[in-house]
């Protein structure tokens, strides 16, 4: 019998949630996540990703803010209000850049905050940073 695990430690296989509305845009993170040999699944749009971590586990989501749909402030606020989500680590990837949106998105509890236009290099470093901080964390 196949078990699937839930918390995969290994940072190459990390499954990453990319919540993108902007189809380009999740495609291009996607691909980068999928280079470094992590597993990503892409929803576009806050409905869909709702939905999709009702019934998955992930070791991470990147959440844009601006979203027709369900902004990614409700996304963060439903996965920090569910117990099975909860310590689930978020990285905002946003054209939101004022300092105050900053400051607000990581009050809120995200790791990382990313303004758009960003470095792919800057992204896969602040994920891989996460994964490993999550690494460790899962094995205390």
């Amino acid at each position: 019998m196949e078990t699937q695990p839930t918390m995969t430690p290994e940072v190459g296989a990390a499954r990453i949630l990319i919540v993108e509305d902007h189809p380009t845009i999740a495609e291009l993170v996607e691909t980068q996540l999928r280079s470094e040999g992590m597993r990503p699944t892409k929803c576009l749009g806050g409905h869909e990703a709702l939905q999709v971590l009702e019934h998955g586990a992930f070791d991470l989501v990147i959440l844009d803010i601006m979203m027709p749909d369900v902004d990614g402030y409700e996304v963060f606020r439903m996965l920090k209000s569910n117990s099975r989500t909860r310590s689930t680590p978020v990285i905002f990837l946003t054209a939101k850049s004022s300092p105050e949106d900053v400051e607000h998105g990581l009050a809120l509890g995200a790791d990382y905050y990313i303004i758009k236009p960003f470095g792919g290099s800057d992204l896969i470093q602040k994920v891989r940073n996460v994964l490993t901080r999550r690494r460790c964390v899962l094995a205390a």
